[in-house]
């Protein structure tokens, strides 16, 4: 009782603080504190006419080869997340659905905060694809915080919410500058943001550049984390799975809890890995979504190496949203010890899991060398745009 009237306090603390650094981003998801189920994220057209193959796109996800380059992304495979959608469609739906969620300069509450401003005109023009009657104007998104900003016709919005960066209107005809409307946007990947994903810094009054909250590749992962379970501090998605290594750590992390065999406190002590279930009388609240868990928590146990650790139910609760950090009302704002959670439980091994490497030879990441691999590599030597090696000079 005395650990819990502490975290009680700390919370009470700390709870102003958070709601001041808690901010939605880009494309972050609506929540409803009723349930907090989160709302469905933009929808991905399929086989839309809008959508323009980009000029040197080997793998014809939409992207440019240069593009995909220049944001981190790989030329060779449309899909890369596996959900079924080229990786440009996908990721233009996302850009439009952040643009239609940020707010108008006037009305936004923080002066950091990403705005846009909508310079409408007296006219329109029509689309070429399906002639919808879309507004001469532009959109400007400025990003206060980087410096940047980038101004759009209406029109390339869109073509944006049909799944192309290209755009063809009356008057206005091109393609967005893919990396830097993501560097405004403050969007690297095609993924559901969550406001239960808090900022690293949200529990310290140190200094913002002191070791402990520094995130190098912005993966959700602190540096000083990555450095203890051997990931890479320069790569935020290392598997290359279009998913930050921290948000899909802290969910592989809550499925192995889930799955563990449960025990009670009095029963004999178990063999291997298991956890013992602290459950209490009483309710504790998400300080995000409103959702109540139990206040208690599991001991993780390794009988093998003796090792122990705490995760409370609403530290798990945060985990299935991709957040080591969390913020309950009894426990308060805290971050779990992810080093120790991935000693104790270890990382999955299969092949593509974060942190494992591809078989020698997997080109097209299927974890197996066939056929297939050997189909890839010639795509790869006839879609490549690299240039020939020039003869020595003739002397």
């Amino acid at each position: 009782m005395r650990r819990l009237r502490r975290a009680h306090r700390k919370y009470t603390r700390a709870n102003r603080m958070l709601r001041r650094r808690v901010i939605a981003i880009g494309a972050a998801a609506a929540v409803s504190v009723a349930g907090g189920a989160i709302a469905a994220g933009p929808v991905i057209p399929v086989g839309d006419r809008h959508q323009m193959i980009a000029a040197q796109d080997a793998d014809r996800d939409f992207l440019a080869d240069r593009e995909e380059q220049a944001i981190g992304y790989q030329p060779f495979r449309a899909d890369q997340n596996g959900n079924a959608f080229p990786d440009g469609i996908e990721l233009a739906a996302y850009c439009a659905d952040a643009i239609s969620r940020l707010p108008n300069q006037a009305s936004a509450s923080d002066p950091g905060r990403t705005y846009k401003n909508e310079m409408l005109l007296l006219g329109s023009e029509l689309c070429e694809v399906c002639g919808e009657s879309i507004n001469m104007g532009t959109v400007e998104v400025v990003n206060p915080e980087l410096g940047l900003r980038v101004e759009l016709p209406i029109i390339a919005v869109h073509f944006m919410e049909h799944g192309s960066f290209s755009y063809a209107g009356e008057l206005h005809k091109g393609r967005s500058n893919v990396p830097v409307l993501l560097r405004t946007l403050g969007i690297r990947f095609p993924v559901e943001m969550d406001e239960h994903q808090l900022p690293l810094d949200y529990s310290t009054d140190k200094d913002p550049e002191a070791p402990g909250v520094n995130d190098l590749d912005g993966d959700r992962l602190t540096d000083e984390e990555e450095l203890a379970t051997g990931l890479n501090l320069y790569q935020a998605d290392q598997n290359e799975n279009l998913l930050p290594d921290g948000m899909e750590l802290a969910q592989r992390f809550a499925e192995q809890i889930d799955r563990l065999p449960t025990f009670d406190p009095d029963q004999p002590e178990a063999k291997g890995l298991y956890k013992v279930s602290y459950m209490m009388r009483g309710l504790e609240w998400c300080g995000i979504c409103g959702q109540s868990v139990n206040m208690g928590f599991w001991q993780i146990v390794d009988s093998a190496s003796g090792m122990t650790i705490d995760v409370p139910v609403i530290a798990w609760h945060y985990m299935q949203h991709g957040s080591f950090s969390f913020h309950g009302s009894v426990h308060g704002v805290d971050r779990i010890d992810v080093a120790a959670l991935d000693q104790i439980l270890g990382r999955p091994t299969r092949c593509g899991d974060l942190g494992t490497l591809n078989l020698p030879g997997d080109l097209n990441g299927d974890c197996r060398v066939d056929f297939r691999d050997l189909a890839e590599m010639a795509g790869r030597w006839l879609d490549s745009t690299d240039s020939a090696v020039e003869p020595p000079d003739q002397k």
